[in-house]
């Protein structure tokens, strides 16, 4: 259950004119811009947020950040792909990072 309201006008941050549809079905990973689309359109962060670090070749490595998504008593899991702009949302939405190893 979502403990707060975490929408986008709640990160003081405006992504301009962009548009991004996202669905698990179609691709594995959302960018940062389908997680604006989808904040944009109404769907609320939980507080929760799952990290995920994948390791290539044992030297490179990405975090993904798994999302629940709430809106109308909908929800849906979107992994995001992390980068400056999603960093700053999780930072100013003042999540609880949960390592996914620990869980």
């Amino acid at each position: 259950m979502l403990t707060k309201e975490t929408r986008i006008n709640n990160f003081h941050a405006e992504y301009l004119d962009v548009v991004q549809h996202w669905s698990p079905t179609s691709a594995k990973y959302a960018g940062g811009d389908a997680l604006v689309t989808f904040l944009s359109n109404g769907w609320a962060l939980r507080t929760e947020v799952k990290v995920e670090d994948r390791y290539f070749a044992g030297m490179r490595s990405v975090s993904v950040y798994h999302m629940e998504l709430e809106r109308d008593g909908e929800t849906i899991k979107m992994p995001v792909l992390r980068n400056p702009y999603v960093n700053r949302i999780v930072r100013m939405g003042e999540f609880t990072l949960v390592s996914m190893e620990a869980s």
